[in-house]
């Protein structure tokens, strides 16, 4: 019998993406994590209506307050929850008046010795237009970020590429994950409202360069949007109450579908925000 030739290359394509998803999984494993460590913590834990500019608490974050880019933003109760996110303390931040803030952490903070996890929680307020963006910065401006935005319809997107939508009005969880690849580079996996166990990426982007250094915690919003429970760790269990799946049901997945191919992943440089 004839072989149909577009029906093998449809069959080689789905292969190859469900290989290239697995890698992405695989490189959940334990072996990235290491004792476990909270670097850093946000949970804007302040006075009611206090503005952003004196906010100096938290833990993990360099000397002095936020600093206010432009808008205005105060704290707010009560304070953002979702079901897999740990627990909340003190308020959440509210955005008045469309505008950006951002911080510095302590050090910059990197993945070269673990995994590096960032959470936090986004909500919009009821009636408010959707829109926002956190983007973690490293010391030098040629090196690429990582940008996680939310778009007027709700859309979420990492580095640019789509990454699933958000429900609306209600706390959402992000879940960045930053893994050294060992081709080079870093790999970023993004998790959005995630369940008890971690699924696969939202999105995944490869960053070009040396391990990733996080330096600088960028927030820009509409008006209405509120952000909460920022949180930097070398564990899952550092960011969330998410657990990852056991390696072996992975390597039995791995061992029929990985073997026969060898999957390329391409490389992207996303564009710089410019201030």
């Amino acid at each position: 019998m004839k072989t149909n030739p577009k029906f093998l290359t449809a069959c080689r394509t789905t292969m190859y993406r469900l290989a290239a998803s697995l890698v992405f999984i695989l490189v959940l494993g334990p072996a990235r994590e290491s004792v476990a460590s909270v670097l850093a913590y946000e949970g804007f834990n302040y006075i009611v209506n206090q503005p952003l500019p004196t906010m100096t608490g938290g833990t993990g974050w360099a000397p002095g307050p936020w600093t206010q880019l432009s808008g205005g933003m105060v704290d707010q109760p009560p304070s953002l929850t979702y079901p897999t996110a740990l627990p909340s303390t003190g308020d959440a931040l509210v955005t008045l008046a469309g505008g950006a803030a951002s911080r510095n952490f302590a050090a910059p903070l990197s993945n070269s010795g673990s995994d590096l996890w960032i959470s936090f929680l986004e909500q919009n307020s009821v009636g408010a237009v959707p829109g926002a963006q956190v983007d973690i910065q490293q010391p030098t401006a040629v090196l690429p970020d990582i940008e996680v935005g939310k778009t007027a319809g709700d859309a979420i997107t990492l580095n640019g590429l789509p990454a699933g939508s958000v429900t609306g009005v209600g706390a959402d969880l992000f879940i960045v994950q930053l893994v050294q690849w060992s081709g080079g580079g870093t790999l970023v996996n993004l998790y959005v409202d995630p369940g008890l166990v971690l699924g696969p990426p939202s999105a995944s982007v490869l960053l070009s360069g040396p391990a990733f250094q996080a330096q600088d915690f960028y927030y820009q919003s509409n008006a209405g949007q509120e952000l909460d429970e920022i949180r930097v760790g070398t564990t899952l269990s550092d960011v969330a109450a998410v657990v990852v799946p056991e390696p072996a049901t992975f390597t039995l997945l791995a061992g029929a579908l990985l073997l026969p191919f060898a999957v390329k992943t391409r490389r992207r440089l996303r564009r710089r925000r410019v201030a």
